[in-house]
């Protein structure tokens, strides 16, 4: 299924991923003492919802078109080690910018809150989280893209986004709730 439809495959495997990484993230949140979270047993579906879609439309089929992209013609050095570093350097600087502000603005459209609620998360939350995709990534990457077989890749990012995906849904539900908990 994945060398015969690799798209429709990366992307049920990032909503799968997104949805898993967000049951997590609820079930810790509930079992925990953060502010403002009240104790429950249920899952909020709505929230499950959006970080299963967001991985559907967004995540799985942003990075398998940006792995084209990026293991193309895009760096083509000769030299691994460069190769891998130049990789490694795009990958933060371009992509993960750009793939978080989509993730906010997905989410944002689909919790109903349109551009109000893209520019607050994109002035609020943006460059932080960017900058934890700067710690988390490039380690996972440097695996990625020097052992991993190319068309796994995505695969491979899959099963580490659980961690990563439980992080962002957590940073956008964290304004959600802070905003809630005003009013």
């Amino acid at each position: 299924m994945l060398v015969q439809k690799p798209l429709i495959t990366k992307s049920v495997t990032s909503c799968a991923t997104n949805a898993f990484s967000d049951i997590l993230c609820q079930k810790l949140i509930q079992n925990s003492d953060v502010k403002g979270v009240e104790e429950t047993n249920t899952l909020e579906k709505e929230r499950l919802f959006h970080a299963a879609a967001t991985g559907l439309v967004w995540s799985g089929p942003v990075t398998h078109f940006w792995y084209i992209i990026l293991f193309g013609k895009l760096v083509s050095f000769n030299e691994p080690m460069l190769a891998l570093a130049s990789q490694i350097l795009l990958d933060a600087t371009l992509f993960s910018p750009v793939v978080v502000s989509g993730y906010f603005a997905l989410r944002s459209i689909l919790e109903g809150t349109g551009w109000k609620g893209i520019r607050e998360k994109w002035s609020t939350r943006l460059f932080s989280t960017v900058v934890g995709a700067w710690k988390f990534w490039p380690a996972v990457n440097v695996v990625n893209f020097s052992i991993v077989p190319m068309e796994f890749r995505v695969l491979y990012i899959n099963v580490l986004s659980v961690f990563w995906s439980g992080y962002l849904t957590y940073v956008n539900s964290e304004k959600i709730v802070s905003r809630q908990s005003k009013e």
